[in-house]
């Protein structure tokens, strides 16, 4: 009813003033309510000028003339508009003022995010050449093992059950202690086998092994982290099936071959403790680790020659010319600077930030691995990425803190156990946990635990000290019939060249002689000596490298009470 009053208002008017009015009224752009109340003052104007005019042409002229008086129309609407801002209350110009604040922020945050989720990578250096000129030996190419070992892998046969290595496989079980149908099925694994090992032992004879780094060649993107590392599993298989060559020539009594099978994994194994990544070098302390464990099983069950034990003991000291090496974690650095160049974008502020959709291909966050599949746990992990790239450091201070932070892991992996405890200094997890895990989420994705990979490099090089000297204790219980006073009095007689070092005591090994032998054990991770006694996991099998005792290299841990491997 209101509004139709007003068009009967407005329709007493001249067309001029209706023109007017109308324009007028477009031009404020403001609410409905305040430019119907405008249009109310403006018809109400216009009535107060024309009410003593009697015909429609001096009405018509009338109004001409008072919409001469108002002057330009669009600075008249403005200045409507502005007289309506201010004579609305506060508490409304605070709402409007807090929306237009808000409104604004939302569309520079979208503007924002659209800038920061389309950002590309820019990738400038080839990490995975730069990785293989530091690998590449300057040696003939008739000493490289890989060649060798490459042609292993292609003859490898796996075991035709898929649980073989957790049941008769399983290098927990001695040989003698299987059923006839394991020994007979065990004996057929290794005779079909027989053209892989041969290859394996004479790729192990060579001097260095080099094998070029390449990612898949179907990957659009080769990036250091994808290259290919498949031939590690089978390696390892081969390394265990070298284990059952040795117990089966054992128990047939050819003690040398079996010895030889041994010395000929330990030296595989240190062709890729050298290598540039540190899944290499573990696999190749595990296959160095088994050799080992063979060995001091078959000193422990056989009765072996002082000449066979001499010869194993020089083949077995030759395998590390350049010295035991310490755990390697510059191809950690350069596969941290590469996965950098790949997920940051190259330039902007602080050099570049964090690609969200680059993010979710490297980290995880908590989703599914089929998360791709969902559209709404995709859309949620993206979502994810992007609040965790926002809030991540720039790529400047992201590879600073990175160098700052490999810097100090290097220099942690040449310290021993003992030796970072007397200093104490922080723990490399410790460093690591000191920074954000908001502003350095990615740091906290790639690098790996320095400290617990040094301390396996340290172990294993116990390992492989303890193995020497104890072929050097049976040489001298050969020689003369029973066992040395002290370690030093080995060294004296040429037997040994160096003392074995515990890196939980910085001192040798220690040595007892007991009434039926002797023992040699490292003080283990508590870093007190328990006078020999083993320490025990959660089931309470003896287990070396525990917490609640010593890791005892001699007397042999007996099969049967050896925990389950993993």
């Amino acid at each position: 009813m209101a509004n139709q009053d007003k068009q009967n208002n407005l329709q007493h008017l001249p067309p001029s003033a209706l023109v007017f009015i109308s324009r007028v009224i477009r031009k404020m752009r403001y609410r409905k309510k305040v430019r119907q109340d405008v249009q109310t003052e403006l018809v109400a104007h216009f009535e107060d000028g024309l009410k003593d005019c009697t015909a429609d042409q001096e009405k018509e002229q009338a109004a001409r003339k008072l919409i001469a008086e108002f002057g330009d129309i669009k600075l008249l609407a403005l200045l409507l508009r502005r007289a309506k801002k201010r004579c609305r209350p506060l508490w409304r110009t605070v709402v409007a003022r807090t929306l237009q604040t808000v409104g604004g922020l939302l569309v520079c945050l979208i503007l924002y995010t659209i800038w920061f989720a389309t950002g590309k990578p820019a990738p400038s250096i080839d990490y995975v050449e730069v990785f293989n000129r530091m690998n590449r030996p300057e040696l003939r190419n008739d000493d490289n093992a890989w060649p060798d070992y490459e042609k292993a892998v292609g003859l490898f046969v796996k075991p035709q059950e898929d649980d073989f290595y957790n049941n008769a496989g399983s290098l927990d079980h001695e040989f003698a202690a299987l059923d006839p149908c394991e020994q007979s099925r065990t004996i057929q694994w290794v005779e079909e086998n027989g053209s892989a090992w041969r290859q394996f032992a004479a790729g192990s004879a060579k001097p260095y092994c080099y094998r070029k780094y390449a990612c898949d060649p179907n990957d659009e993107e080769q990036w250091l982290l994808g290259i290919q590392l498949t031939h590690l599993s089978d390696l390892r298989d081969i390394a265990r099936l070298g284990v059952w060559r040795s117990r089966i020539a054992a128990d047939r009594g050819r003690l040398a071959d079996a010895l030889d099978t041994c010395i000929a994994i330990a030296r595989a194994g240190s062709h890729w403790q050298g290598k540039g990544t540190l899944i290499e070098q573990l696999v190749g302390i595990s296959m160095v680790r088994i050799a080992q464990e063979q060995i001091l099983a078959l000193i422990d069950t056989s009765d072996i020659p002082a000449e066979l034990l001499e010869k194993s003991q020089d083949r077995l000291s030759k395998i590390y010319p350049d010295g035991y090496p310490i755990m390697d974690v510059r191809g950690e650095r350069l596969m941290f600077m590469d996965t950098v160049q790949h997920i940051f974008t190259g330039h902007g502020l602080g050099g570049g930030h964090l690609i969200p959709n680059r993010l979710s291909m490297v980290g995880d966050l908590g989703f599914d691995s089929d998360s791709h599949q969902n559209t709404t746990a995709r859309m949620l992990e993206l979502s994810a990425c992007a609040a965790a790239s926002m809030a991540h450091a720039r790529r400047e201070k992201t590879v600073a803190k990175a160098n700052e932070l490999y810097d100090t892991f290097e220099r942690r992996a040449t310290m021993t156990p003992y030796q970072k405890r007397l200093a104490e200094v922080p723990s490399a997890d410790d460093i690591l946990n000191s920074l954000s895990h908001y502003r350095y989420s990615f740091l906290h994705m790639m690098c790996p635990a320095i400290d617990r990979i040094a301390e396996l490099g340290f172990r294993a090089r116990t390992g492989h000290q303890a193995t020497l000297t104890i072929l050097a204790f049976k040489r001298w219980q050969a020689q003369k019939g029973s066992y040395p006073a002290t370690l030093n009095d080995l060294v004296s007689a040429g037997l040994l060249q160096e003392l074995p070092s515990d890196p939980y005591s910085d001192k040798p090994l220690v040595y007892r002689l007991t009434a039926d032998g002797f023992t040699l054990y490292s003080l283990g991770p508590d870093f007190e000596d328990q006078a020999g006694a083993t320490g025990k996991d959660r089931d309470g099998h003896p287990k070396a490298w525990v917490d609640d005792g010593d890791t005892v290299f001699w007397p042999v841990l007996k099969a049967e009470t050896r925990p389950k491997s993993n």
